[in-house]
């Protein structure tokens, strides 16, 4: 079981029903909006750490959305970024695909990892997911 703040994810049990993805949902958004405002705090007081968490925190969003709109078209939860981007492919999200790839790029590899510090490309980027969990909730009626 993950523990994010208060939050609890446990992909261990299907929440392929109404109220599970839309919990999924419900938890990526606040995550974000932790995310938003670590992000907004580290490049105010130019703190690379916190840069650095708040990026990999967006790109937890990222990953519990995805896995939400997964869960709701296929009733399976991917184990891994390599399943979760094949999935993708199969649901004829080609898109959805690349978009997933190019902001893991910049989040996690670049930004947490590399240490990388680039605010405009993370803000796009919080804006992107904040754009794919508003497409999710209206396309599965949340």
């Amino acid at each position: 079981m993950l523990i994010v703040s208060k939050i609890k994810i446990s992909y261990w049990v299907m929440v392929s029903d109404y109220q599970g993805v839309k919990a999924m949902l419900e938890s990526a958004e606040e995550i974000l909006g932790y995310a938003v405002e670590e992000f907004d705090k580290a490049v105010r007081v130019k703190d690379v750490l916190l840069y650095r968490n708040a990026a990999d925190k967006a790109f937890l969003a990222l990953i519990i959305a995805v896995n939400a709109f997964i869960v709701a078209k296929l009733n399976v939860i991917p184990k891994n970024h390599s399943e979760r981007r094949k999935l993708l492919r199969e649901l004829g999200r080609e898109d959805l695909r690349a978009l997933y790839s190019d902001l893991m790029r910049t989040l996690h590899e670049e930004a947490f990892y590399e240490g990388v510090y680039e605010p405009e490309e993370v803000n796009y980027a919080i804006g992107k997911i904040k754009e794919l969990i508003n497409e999710f909730k209206a396309q599965l009626s949340l």
